[in-house]
């Protein structure tokens, strides 16, 4: 069953599955996807009710722009609010996983676990950078605010769109893909096809710090998985080239930033990239099962 819910400002659509079901998990994608693509879970989780929102400015969720973490923080709680999920269980991917560890570390008691699939972002290369490269870092990033608007990439169909999708990530099913575009594409304006993602949700990355996002998972208290892949660095290589031969930098800041839970594990599944959900389907369902399973009744 599909809902639109009030948000903190906007309107957002959320998914639920297993609606008797007495245990709670929400499921949080990250940027530049919607909640469909954690639907390979339900096969798994058929004692669970599974929330699954499509974050604002992304799927069917409202467009408004206006991203900050705060707001998607709020959101989430409005999630919890409105489904009655007084002690539930929180997934977050990516940008899903920024948000579920600040939600996680704010209210806490609302939470009896927590799974963070890639949701650290990239490795810190230097604890404090040197001022002029800090300076650099932040013009870069008032000059993509000042580029950011509403218009997105127009693709001639859906036929276009899913060979980009299978492009980016050649491992999945097609029929997977087929869906997954069919659930992520609406009609432009001008004619044809394109994301139902906000371009200007990319400003999120301005509205907080990864020293204060640090700083708040020793405020974390339940019981906590951390997935990733072995290949997870690449994903940010054409981002932050320097980055580049790096895996062992990239191993230590994953084991740091775990460190920092209270109580938390850390799973790394071979062959998977960013996507873990993509790359390595079953075992990312049987990690998110074998955390789950002990910690409910």
């Amino acid at each position: 069953m599909r809902y639109t819910i009030q948000g903190a400002d906007c309107r957002l659509s959320v998914a639920v599955y297993n609606e008797s079901a007495t245990k709670t998990l929400v499921v949080l994608h990250g940027m530049r996807d919607h909640g469909g693509s954690f639907e390979s879970l339900l096969p798994v989780l058929s004692d669970f009710r599974v929330i699954i929102p499509d974050l604002r400015g992304h799927g069917l969720s409202d467009q408004n722009g206006v991203y900050t973490m705060m707001h998607f923080a709020a959101d989430l709680l409005q999630v919890f609010d409105a489904f009655e999920v007084q002690e539930g269980y929180l997934l977050g991917h990516s940008l899903g996983g920024h948000v579920a560890a600040r939600f996680a570390a704010l209210f806490g008691h609302r939470l009896k676990g927590l799974i963070l699939v890639d949701g650290f972002g990239p490795p810190r290369q230097d604890a404090r950078l040197p001022v002029d490269q800090f300076a650099l870092m932040q013009a870069a990033q008032v000059q993509a605010l000042q580029q950011a608007g509403p218009r997105r990439k127009i693709m001639a169909d859906e036929t276009v769109a899913v060979a980009r999708y299978q492009a980016s990530n050649p491992g999945l099913d097609r029929a997977v893909v087929a869906r997954l575009v069919r659930q992520g594409v609406g009609p432009a304006p001008e004619g044809g096809v394109s994301w139902r993602w906000d371009p200007r949700v990319q400003m999120v990355w301005s509205t907080f710090s990864h020293e204060d996002s640090e700083a708040l998972l020793g405020n974390i208290s339940c019981p906590t998985c951390v997935i990733t892949g072995s290949e997870g660095l690449g994903y940010w290589l054409s981002m932050h080239p320097q980055l580049a031969g790096q895996q062992r930098l990239y191993e230590q800041e994953l084991a740091r930033r775990v460190g920092l839970i209270a109580d938390a594990q850390s799973i790394v599944l071979k062959g998977a990239g960013h996507m873990v959900h993509y790359d390595t389907p079953e075992a990312f369902n049987q990690v998110v099962l074998d955390f789950l399973r002990p910690l409910t009744p």
